[in-house]
């Protein structure tokens, strides 16, 4: 079953959220693809703002960090894919987000629907 995953937040525990909850389709054999827009963008491009709140502090502790559950989905096959108009609204270039190594492509919703089809869409 193909799971699409919408992210609209920079919220580290937001994100952590919806990577546990990626790594855990993927572990189920379900093909996942994730759309970043919003206040998002800014984090997979390695621009969110992060405070050190005790949450933030202990996951880091676990390694447990977002950005380090979505690292480790990538060989697992995760398809990632940042939307072109929130990237415009928040002056992301394609070259921030090959910084980071987490996007494989900046397109649109229309894409991120056609990638998912007929499978369930998620929202975190």
């Amino acid at each position: 079953m193909k799971v699409g995953v919408i992210l609209t937040s920079d919220d580290p525990v937001k994100l952590y959220e919806a990577g546990t909850y990626i790594a855990t389709e993927l572990a189920r054999g379900n093909e996942v693809v994730v759309f970043v827009t919003g206040r998002a963008t800014l984090a997979f491009a390695g621009r969110a703002e992060v405070s050190e709140t005790p949450e933030v502090k202990r996951m880091k502790e676990l390694h447990v960090m977002w950005d380090e559950l979505f690292s480790a989905a990538r060989p697992m096959g995760v398809k990632v894919i940042a939307c072109e108009t929130a990237s415009k609204i928040f002056a992301v270039g394609e070259e921030e987000y090959k910084k980071t190594g987490l996007v494989d492509v900046v397109s649109s919703m229309y894409t991120f629907l056609e990638e998912v089809g007929e499978g369930r869409v998620v929202v975190f």
